[in-house]
């Protein structure tokens, strides 16, 4: 059953008109919520996202300036920025740390394991260690998270249908548990219909640059470009270098797509950052996230760049044509 945005935030937050937590949120007190993020300060597309979680915590009762404080912290994609503003969140002893990605996620967790966290994440958080389990976290943080194991073989199943005469495929990953986590079903794919998949570890955008000047020239190359910090920062140059080298590409949102790649298959990033304030809210007025379930995300959109197919030449057939929930033109 799908769960609608509002019933959710209802369901997360039906506790908080209760006495307990209506007591644990002192008249007056100004809480203090610090977000750690993994892209740069700059990122549009990141503002917009927080915008929308900013937004629906103001219609659940917290305005800025008012009863709660906002600060944040921009990693750029670097583990030693995000091991350094871990540290400094730690020291502001905020009420709430809203956390996106998993590699930052897992050093935040490094730094605390009092401090309430909330997370965004695109893997599985049992198997890296953040919660004891989804329905019962356990621990000092729980969240959101979009993992779906099956995700890495549908990106190279829809990228073979739009594209069908690739005779190989890039796997563009980074050491990122949430990158890596699709591989697997995305090779078990590749060797059923017998095209060579071939994983490229980048870091940097030396790296990226490095793996497309390694295939420049050939013909018939496909690219995955899985969920990953380093494909967030750098995603204007790997789009950029997919359509100087006539490459279709597949990514794991819509950001990428609209910003003139292929397609993307996932989820709603901003409705992910609408529903994450129900966690906030919740803390906020004195639950804990030991007691609070992580939830997955449900519904995934599949959009198409219209514009980028008639650049490389292509052609959507029928049946891709009529499961695309949105046609950027």
């Amino acid at each position: 059953m799908k769960i609608g945005r509002r019933d959710f935030i209802a369901g997360v937050c039906g506790a908080a008109i209760s006495p307990v937590l209506a007591r644990a949120q002192q008249p007056g007190e100004m809480r203090r919520v610090v977000v750690m993020t993994n892209v740069v300060e700059g990122d549009l597309d990141e503002r917009s996202r927080l915008t929308a979680f900013r937004d629906e915590l103001r219609q659940l009762g917290w305005v800025e300036g008012n009863n709660v404080h906002f600060e944040y912290r921009w990693t750029a994609a670097s583990t030693d920025l995000m091991r350094v503003s871990a540290a400094e969140i730690v020291g502001l002893k905020p009420h709430v740390i809203f956390v996106v990605g998993t590699t930052t996620v897992s050093i935040m967790l490094q730094h605390t394991r009092s401090i309430p966290i909330v997370f965004v994440t695109g893997a599985d958080p049992v198997k890296v260690g953040f919660v004891s389990s989804l329905a019962k976290p356990g621990g000092n943080a729980t969240g959101l998270a979009d993992f779906e194991d099956t995700i890495g073989a549908k990106w190279l199943q829809l990228l073979m249908e739009i594209a069908p005469t690739l005779s190989r495929v890039i796997f563009l990953h980074s050491d990122s548990r949430a990158s890596l986590i699709q591989l697997p079903g995305a090779q078990s794919v590749a060797t059923a219909i017998g095209i060579p998949l071939l994983p490229a570890k980048v870091n940097n955008a030396a790296d990226i640059e490095q793996v497309f000047s390694a295939h420049a020239g050939e013909a018939h190359v496909g690219l995955i470009v899985p969920p990953s910090s380093v494909a967030a920062v750098h995603r204007h140059l790997i789009i950029a270098r997919a359509a100087e080298n006539g490459f279709p590409a597949i990514f794991q949102n819509r950001r990428y797509t609209a910003e003139g790649g292929l397609m993307s298959y996932g989820i709603d990033r901003v409705e992910q950052y609408r529903r994450v304030a129900a966690y906030v809210d919740r803390i906020l007025r004195g639950a804990k996230p030991a007691h609070l379930p992580v939830r997955q995300q449900e519904r995934f959109e599949l959009v198409l760049n219209m514009k980028t197919v008639k650049a490389l030449g292509l052609e959507v057939p029928p049946s891709l044509m009529a499961r695309t929930n949105e046609f950027i033109e």
